[in-house]
């Protein structure tokens, strides 16, 4: 069974996916975690955005259905919105 998530990337995050991707709806086995999402993300929308999460190259706040969250082993649910951001800094 698949299960379908949307995925919103936003601020800085944004800029490294196409414009017509910063909002896109993905299926994915039922069963999958954040790092598998990271890995379509890598094959279907920015490999620069999916590997370099995936190989600690790139640090963005993730949040699942407006918790954040570290755990990539977070198992994925059907109907979940994760957002992917840039950590911003002020002064």
């Amino acid at each position: 069974m698949m299960i379908k998530v949307r995925v919103v990337f936003l601020h800085r995050a944004g800029m490294l996916v196409p414009p017509d991707k910063r909002v896109v709806l993905l299926e994915l086995p039922e069963g999958s975690t954040l790092k598998d999402l990271l890995k379509v993300i890598s094959d279907k929308v920015s490999k620069r955005l999916g590997e370099g999460v995936l190989e600690g190259r790139l640090v963005l706040n993730i949040l699942v259905n407006g918790v954040a969250t570290v755990n990539l082993k977070h198992e994925l649910k059907d109907g979940d919105v994760i957002h992917f951001l840039t950590p911003e800094m002020g002064g």
